[in-house]
C-alpha cells in the first residue's frame, strides 16, 4: 500500500512540474494534499486495525492458553479416574482369584473333615472295648453271684431275670407267703 502511495505522489509531482498553469498547479497540488489526506486517513485505519488484530490475537493467544489448561486438567482427571478403575479392577480380580481359591479348598477341607469323623466314628467302638479290655475284673466269688441271683428272685423289679408275666404259672419267691419272722436276716447270712 505505501509503494503505491509513493507512486502516486511521484506522479503528481512530475504532472506539476511538468509545465502546467498555475490553476492547474493549484488544483494539481490540492489534488496531491487531498490524496496525502487520505493515505494519512487511511494509514491511521490501518494502524487502528494493526492493533486490533494484534489485541484480537493477544486474546486468541490467551484463549487458546486456557482451553490448553483446561485440557491438560481434564486429561490429569482422566488419569487419575483410570488409575482408580484399574486399582478396583485389580481388587476386583483378587477378590475373584480368593473365591476361585476358596471354592476350590472347600470341597477339600469338608472330604478331609467327612473322613477324619469317619475314622473316629470307626475307631471309637475299638476304643471302648480296649478301654474294657484293660479294666483289671476281679472274679466274682460263688457267694456273692448266688447272693446277686437270690436278690433278684426275691425282688419285685428284677434285673437279671425277666420279670413273671400274669399268665405264667410259675411262682416268684415274693409271691409265696412269707413267715412274719424276720427273713431279712436269713439273707443276711
Amino acid at each position: 500500500m505505501e509503494k503505491q502511495t509513493l507512486r502516486m505522489t511521484v506522479t503528481l509531482i512530475l504532472l506539476t512540474g511538468t509545465g502546467c498553469s498555475s490553476d492547474e498547479n493549484a488544483r494539481v497540488a490540492e489534488l496531491a494534499t487531498q490524496q496525502l489526506e487520505r493515505q494519512s486517513e487511511q494509514n491511521q485505519r490501518m494502524a487502528e486495525l494493526q492493533q486490533e488484530v494484534a489485541s484480537g490475537s493477544r486474546e486468541l493467544v490467551e484463549a487458546d492458553a486456557r482451553s490448553r489448561q483446561e485440557m491438560v486438567t481434564l486429561q490429569r482427571e482422566m488419569q487419575t479416574e483410570r488409575n482408580e478403575i484399574g486399582h478396583q479392577r485389580d481388587q476386583l480380580e483378587a477378590e475373584r482369584r480368593e473365591i476361585a481359591d476358596r471354592r476350590n479348598r472347600d470341597p477339600i477341607i469338608a472330604a478331609a473333615i467327612t473322613r477324619v469323623a469317619m475314622v473316629v466314628v470307626s475307631l471309637l467302638p475299638l476304643l471302648i472295648c480296649w478301654l474294657l479290655l484293660q479294666q483289671k475284673v476281679e472274679p466274682a466269688d460263688k457267694n456273692e453271684i448266688t447272693e446277686l441271683l437270690l436278690d433278684d428272685l426275691v425282688s419285685a423289679d428284677p434285673r437279671l431275670m425277666p420279670p413273671a408275666t400274669s399268665k405264667s404259672d410259675k411262682l416268684r419267691l415274693t409271691d409265696l407267703p412269707q413267715p412274719p419272722d424276720t427273713p431279712s436276716t436269713e439273707r443276711e447270712t
